[in-house]
Formats: structure tokens, sequence, C-alpha cells
């Protein structure tokens, strides 16, 4: 018989998997979109900041943000309600792929 190892929570896991499959979603569309240069995005994280202005971020302005905000719409099926304060779940590539993987989900 062999010995029985604790398995790691499965959903910690599975959340970290998806934030790191929107991650590389978000990088695609910020070449596609965005038309950001692709080496501009290779090599950013999941703690890069987004907004221009913010030390160390991809730079994005208010029009980017609109356009960021359509593309997520149409691409994962994610609505951005504008009128909502979204700062929290914009501020970084990390806090937006965990906003886009928990309502991306299928109920």
């Amino acid at each position: 018989m062999s010995p029985e190892f604790p398995q790691p929570p499965r959903r910690r896991n599975r959340e970290a998997m998806e934030a790191k499959e929107v991650l590389d979603e978000l990088k695609t569309l910020f070449v596609t979109r965005l038309r950001f240069e692709p080496r501009r995005v290779a090599d950013v994280g999941l703690d890069t900041p987004l907004p221009k202005g913010v030390e160390g971020s991809i730079g994005l302005d208010s029009l980017d943000f609109i356009e960021l905000g359509l593309a997520i719409e149409e691409r994962f099926g994610v609505v951005v309600d504008e009128s909502q304060d979204l700062r929290e779940h914009f501020a970084s590539l990390g806090s937006l792929a965990r906003f886009i993987a928990e309502r991306a989900r299928p109920a």
C-alpha cells in the first residue's frame, strides 16, 4: 500500500491555473485590441500594475481601459459595468485575471 499524502485544495489550484490562463489571454488582447508591441507585454506578470502613471505599470490610459472592457466582454462573456467602481479589479493584471476567472466560470 502506498502512503496517503494530503492533497492540496483543488479549488485554489484551479483558480491559480485559471488566472494564468486568463493572463495569457489578456496579453493577447493587449496586442490584438490595444495594439501594444508584443515585447511590451512579454514579461509582464500577475503583479504588474495596469494604470498609467504607476511605477512599473503597463501604462493603460482611460481609452485603453474602455477598449479592454469591451474586449473582455467579447472574449470572456464577462460584463464590465463602468457604473461600478472597478479600480480594485483593474489595479493589476492579477486582480483583473481573478475578476475575469471568477465571473467566467460556469454556474
